[in-house]
């Protein structure tokens, strides 16, 4: 009902109730302990080596010190393998104990929540890249220590939380049905100005320009994939950015090379990302002579399964053991993704350890019958509780194919409940129709592909 009424609602009201949103999301992100905590990574980031590995065996045992006595999955992990939260001392302890997986938190949820947390707990849950639904706990703290380390980042290339700034994203904050611009809506609170996904075509991507020329951002942020079917449109339409920002930050995919040159290209500036992902409990960001350092405060980044190459790098498996959440605390949390780290002190003179390439997936975008290129539909899987896995398979133009790995309780409302998303999320004339295959086949590099597309190039 409410969403129907946004719909429905003049752009000024829109505004409105994006704004009122976002006074609530400034306080939660931006208020309590976010400005201290930025204080305090501005400073240590440049630590040396000795002091970075002092806080992260101290911050560990403290870690597996509090999980052994309140988090009940942990004391029974421990007293079952023998062990003591003093056999914990050090990153290098850690192979002591089992991988975590999203598997593991789903089947153990009730026994991994904290029995003495006492701060504020906001529920989670995200899709994450092979349309598993998987929730969790997040402390208020936590939420704005990891947006505090996520402004360090942003500051290493200038900028502050007053910043104005330009969001492109997946979500539907205008409507699906709106045919003239504006096809940006305002946050005033966060001086932010959102574009989405759905509205980025050869028909919109004039006036989109046209606003951007306009400036008054900073920084645009966003997926990197749909900015960079942005500056592909605004490219083929001979358009020119003439008023650039002076950075771009991207998140929540890999940034690819050639997006990254396609987008710095058109755009006029600097493209940097970061690595982190919703759960919470790892994260890396570049600095300005593009490496990624692991942002020791945060967290522990084990490399699992390490393979040596040829340039003396390593490539492995990512684990995670976060330091900020204790509402409910991941230790060796398998992420899905691999990384490939260096053995190499950057010329930024920062001593954390450092990563060359977080190895993402490429994926490809379905074409929907207005013509949009949808790159992502992770968050139509977020609320739902009986899906395994799932792809989105396109073969031909007007429909696709979700292909779902079913868990016990799946039925035909799940069918009717994604039906539903895609009409009023993605477009209401793409046809959706259904396959239920045992598994979903991956790669021949082993990977997932949350997209898949059968078209020929000539049909996009």
């Amino acid at each position: 009902m409410v969403n129907k009424l946004y719909q429905l609602s003049p752009v000024w009201m829109q505004n409105l109730a994006c704004s009122i949103l976002g006074l609530r999301e400034k306080k939660s992100r931006l208020g309590g302990i976010f400005k201290p905590t930025l204080d305090f990574l501005t400073q240590s980031e440049w630590w040396n080596e000795k002091r970075i590995e002092e806080y992260q065996n101290q911050n560990l045992q403290d870690l597996i010190a509090y999980s052994y006595h309140h988090i009940p999955y942990y004391y029974r992990i421990f007293n079952q393998l023998g062990l003591r939260p003093e056999d914990i001392k050090s990153r290098q302890d850690l192979v002591k104990l089992p991988i975590l997986t999203k598997e593991d938190i789903r089947k153990h949820y009730q026994e991994l929540k904290s029995t003495s947390f006492q701060g504020k707990i906001i529920p989670c849950h995200t899709s994450g890249s092979t349309g598993k639904s998987l929730q969790f706990l997040f402390s208020q703290d936590a939420i704005q220590y990891r947006w505090a380390l996520w402004f360090r980042h942003r500051n290493r290339f200038g900028i502050s939380p007053e910043d104005p700034y330009a969001t492109f994203t997946g979500q539907t904050a205008i409507p699906l049905k709106q045919k003239k611009p504006p096809y940006w809506r305002k946050n005033y609170p966060m001086k932010q100005t959102v574009f989405t996904m759905h509205h980025i075509n050869t028909e919109t991507t004039p006036h989109i320009v046209k606003r951007l020329n306009k400036g008054g951002f900073a920084y645009y942020s966003g997926y990197p994939s749909i900015i960079y079917n942005l500056a592909g449109i605004i490219e083929d339409l001979e358009l020119q950015i003439t008023t650039s920002p002076q950075v771009i930050f991207t998140g929540a995919e890999s940034l690819l090379a050639y997006q990254r040159e396609k987008i710095s290209r058109v755009f006029g500036c600097p493209v940097t990302d970061q690595y982190g992902f919703s759960e919470g409990c790892g994260n890396a960001s570049r600095c300005e002579h593009d490496l990624f350092h692991e942002d020791f405060e945060y967290g522990i980044l084990e490399c699992h399964n390490p393979v040596r190459n040829d340039d003396g790098s390593i490539t492995g498996e990512i684990l995670a053991t976060g330091f900020t959440n204790l509402a409910m605390s991941f230790i060796r949390y398998q992420v899905g993704d691999t990384a490939t780290w260096i053995d190499k002190e950057c010329s930024c003179g920062r001593k954390t350890r450092t990563i060359k390439e977080i190895n993402g997936r490429n994926e490809d975008f379905v074409i929907t019958p207005e013509g949009n290129k949808i790159l992502r539909f992770d968050y139509l899987f977020k609320d739902t509780e009986f899906i395994e896995e799932a792809q989105v398979v396109q073969k031909e133009l007007g429909s696709i194919i979700i292909r779902i790995v079913k868990r016990p309780g799946y039925s035909s409302a799940d069918e009717q409940f994604l039906i539903k998303e895609v009409h009023e999320k993605i477009s209401s004339r793409l046809k959706v129709l259904f396959e239920y295959p045992s598994e979903i086949e991956r790669e021949r590099t082993g990977k997932f592909r949350a997209v898949k597309s059968f078209l020929k190039r000539n049909e996009s």
